[in-house]
């Protein structure tokens, strides 16, 4: 049996309040990190609009980017979130 990999990109939360979610690449010394949550990459997307369309590491594991839209007269017309796939 062999495990298949699965590229992320690992992302961060930082104490800078100048730019409070990172990627590796992008540390700088003196200031603490985390590796990010789900809760934290969805306040990003509520604050910056923006959304990582790839698979990103969290804490709850590696996480993508998932968009559901249901029929016409449902309850909920669309879900967006991120989802732990490994």
């Amino acid at each position: 049996m062999t495990t298949q990999t699965i590229e992320a990109k690992k992302v961060f939360v930082t104490d800078n309040q100048a730019q409070w979610i990172v990627f590796e690449e992008e540390m700088q010394a003196g200031f603490q990190y985390k590796l990010a949550s789900i809760d934290d990459l969805h306040d990003y997307v509520a604050g910056t609009g923006e959304v990582f369309t790839y698979n990103v590491e969290t804490s709850e594991g590696v996480v993508k980017w998932h968009i559901e839209e249901f029929p016409e007269g449902s309850p909920v017309y669309y879900v967006c979130e991120y989802r732990v796939i490994n």
